[in-house]
């Protein structure tokens, strides 16, 4: 009766929607937050022990650091989708094998993360201008980061799994158990020690191989739709078929992000490291938006996923538009608090004022759009959902990145910070509306298709 209950509990294709969904989004948003937590403890302990120059060696490099790892995020996030329409559809061994597959990749994409990231490390300083006079602190950093990769994906490989076949709560937990780690490890590192952004990410790094572990070991335990076993961890051939042609596109998408934002960095970095601080500082008071953000595409992707498995199509527009209004409800909140509490919020991060002012100046031109960018992700997430990677990637190559390089290469090397960073609400303007375009456009064929279908004859 108890294993009959938690999968019920997990099971989407079932009940009511807005309760489903707001259930699985609330510990998915908690621990999208918790993870966050790693970056902004670095940066407020760093920010209070170390200074302006020692954040913006972090900000520096932030987006390199997330070009290939974003890139392998896309394949995994195509195995965890197959894992939620297999886990729908109640398949159990395509399930296991998915599961399995996902693991496999962890394990390969952290190494060649690694290796490839230790490899440009240094080159990257050149190509991103970082100021030369944090150029030893920001090596250092990434250095290290890279090292860890395999922990990183490992756990977050384990606990898309987990979060794919409805549970979102042991993800939660784990990451309040390591959160708390790397809290105390940075005090210790950095406050400590003085070993600067270095502390921060050995801090990170010991941090994600708890979270790993306890991931990992939670697989291989009952309680669950299939158990890991680590003997059968390999690649299946079906399934690294699917997850390829799905999870490109993807990948691509992540990709992009991190290319378009590092051109517009290296303006930034060129401007001097009060202004690299000052961008580092919205960076870390908006990072609630893109939790929230990121925990609700990953709500209406999964919810979508299940339901497509179950062949519950009238449910995954539903869902889609309960995501809608949940977008609108949470981003919306949390936009009106950064735009009236923008300076009070900033001094909690770090005391240099003219980074504050520069920092609340930023925040006060983009929060009033970032209820704009959150209402395509039920949209992306929802496509995404059913396996319809190729034309949200299209949406981010063209609307979004494409966009932002240009913006980086034709404004004025003399404008405004403010001006430079006007790319970002202009580019969520443009790739929201294009995902509505398509997404209903997609509908209303796929409504007159299934008329056309429910005839007789």
């Amino acid at each position: 009766m108890v294993h009959i209950l938690a999968a019920n509990k997990r099971d989407l294709t079932q009940g009511v929607i807005w309760r489903k969904m707001l259930a699985f989004f609330i510990p998915l948003f908690m621990g999208n937050l918790l993870q966050q937590l790693y970056t902004t403890a670095d940066a407020v302990i760093i920010g209070r022990f170390a200074g302006k120059d020692a954040l913006a060696s972090i900000d520096a490099i932030y987006n390199l650091i997330k070009f290939p790892t974003n890139f392998f995020m896309g394949l995994s996030a195509a195995a965890t989708i197959l894992v939620s329409q297999f886990y729908g559809a109640k398949d159990q061994e395509s399930l296991s094998d998915a599961a399995h597959t996902a693991i496999a990749f962890s394990a390969v994409g952290g190494l060649l993360l690694s290796a490839a990231g230790l490899a440009v490390s240094a080159p990257a300083m050149r190509w991103l201008n970082v100021p030369r006079e944090i150029i030893p602190a920001t090596l250092s950093y990434i250095r290290i980061i890279f090292g860890g990769m395999i922990t990183a994906l490992a756990y977050n490989i384990g606990s898309g799994i987990l979060r794919a076949v409805g549970d979102t709560r042991t993800p939660l937990v784990y990451l309040a158990v390591c959160n708390c780690a790397n809290v105390a490890l940075d005090l210790l590192f950095i406050g400590a020690f003085r070993w600067g952004v270095a502390g921060a990410a050995a801090a990170t790094v010991a941090s994600q191989c708890i979270s790993a572990a306890l991931v990992v070991r939670r697989l291989t335990r009952p309680g669950i739709p299939f158990r890991l076993r680590l003997g059968d961890v390999r690649f299946n051939g079906n399934i690294v078929g699917r997850i390829t042609r799905m999870g490109l596109p993807m990948s691509f998408q992540n990709a992009l992000y991190p290319v378009s934002n590092m051109a517009l960095q290296s303006g930034v970095n060129a401007r001097g490291v009060d202004s690299i601080a000052a961008w580092a500082l919205c960076g870390k008071l908006d990072m609630m938006i893109w939790v929230a953000c990121d925990a609700l595409s990953d709500t209406t992707a999964t919810f979508a996923a299940q339901n497509f498995g179950a062949k519950a199509f009238g449910r995954i527009r539903q869902g889609t538009r309960v995501g809608l209004v949940m977008g609108a409800i949470v981003i919306g909140a949390v936009s009106a608090a950064l735009y009236v509490w923008r300076a009070r919020l900033g001094g909690l991060i770090i005391g240099d004022r003219n980074v504050v002012a520069m920092g609340a100046e930023l925040m006060r031109l983009i929060a009033p759009f970032y209820i704009v960018y959150a209402l395509g992700e039920p949209l992306s997430g929802s496509m995404r959902g059913v396996g319809d990677t190729f034309r949200p990637m299209l949406v981010t190559l063209i609307a979004t990145c494409g966009l932002r390089l240009l913006w980086a290469v034709f404004f004025p090397a003399r404008g405004s910070l403010a001006g430079l960073i006007a790319a970002y609400p202009v580019s969520w303007a443009a790739a929201t509306g294009s995902l509505a375009a398509l997404y209903f456009i997609r509908s209303a064929a796929n409504s007159k298709k299934a008329q056309y279908d429910s005839k007789p004859g």
